[in-house]
């Protein structure tokens, strides 16, 4: 029997991923999670799900891991998101808002961080094998002014060119947070790929490398190419 590799994230991880730019294209290609599975010899359980949130990533693996055989787990991979989104459950189902109204950017960073940690400890405790990146830059949207979502622009309540701007000096939060994350500099192991995200301080995100890779100006996910690059970049850094 295969092992499994466990997966969540965000709409760049999502295995039902659809464009609702461009609703006529056809997004049926393999993500990054189902190609490094084959690449590993592995069957894959993807828990992404488009517009979630970091709560909604490390509480999906969680209630996996403690709710299944975890012996025939053979990888677990956390796939960040941006910050600000708000996860929450209705009615026993998941779902989410694009801000969080009642924190502010520092503590959406702390919030992120502590779940970082509270994944690696996770997986240390069952004795899986693990790895975590961050997709998406964890703050850098809403400092440059977060996007209004693809719906909204779809529908023409606004364009993509309107921007939710950032109440404050984007400079001095920025070396704020940076000093935030770096906080959990000794706390944080080698299994967090990229660390420590920004690369003013030495980390890298996915993100940042598949501008060449996107859908279209419309829609900024990545491409079946982009998939494949960031399964390879995956593979390379997993040793």
């Amino acid at each position: 029997m295969k092992k499994i590799l466990l997966v969540s994230g965000c709409s760049y991880t999502d295995p039902n991923f659809y464009s609702i730019m461009h609703p006529d294209m056809d997004c049926n290609w393999p993500m990054w999670p189902e190609l490094l599975a084959e690449k590993l010899n592995m069957d894959c359980v993807n828990l992404a799900m488009s517009g979630a949130g970091n709560e909604y990533i490390y509480s999906t693996l969680l209630d996996y891991i403690t709710q299944n055989d975890t012996s025939n787990i053979g990888l677990v991979i956390a796939a960040w998101t941006q910050n600000q989104r708000k996860d929450f459950t209705e009615n026993g189902k998941w779902t989410n808002a694009r801000i969080d109204p009642h924190v502010d950017v520092y503590g959406w960073m702390y919030k992120s961080l502590r779940n970082y940690l509270s994944f690696q400890i996770l997986c240390q405790k069952y004795n899986l094998h693990y790895a975590q990146f961050q997709m998406l830059s964890p703050y850098k949207d809403v400092l440059d002014g977060l996007r209004y979502g693809e719906i909204s622009v779809k529908k023409g309540i606004r364009t993509k060119d309107d921007r939710i701007q950032f109440k404050g000096d984007p400079k001095k939060a920025e070396e704020k947070l940076l000093k935030i994350i770096l906080e959990y500099d000794h706390l944080i192991d080698k299994n967090f790929l990229g660390w420590p995200m920004m690369s003013k301080i030495g980390g890298w995100y996915a993100n940042d490398r598949l501008q060449d890779y996107k859908i279209s100006e419309l829609d900024r996910h990545p491409t079946s190419e982009g998939q494949k690059l960031i399964m390879e970049k995956l593979y390379d850094r997993l040793g």
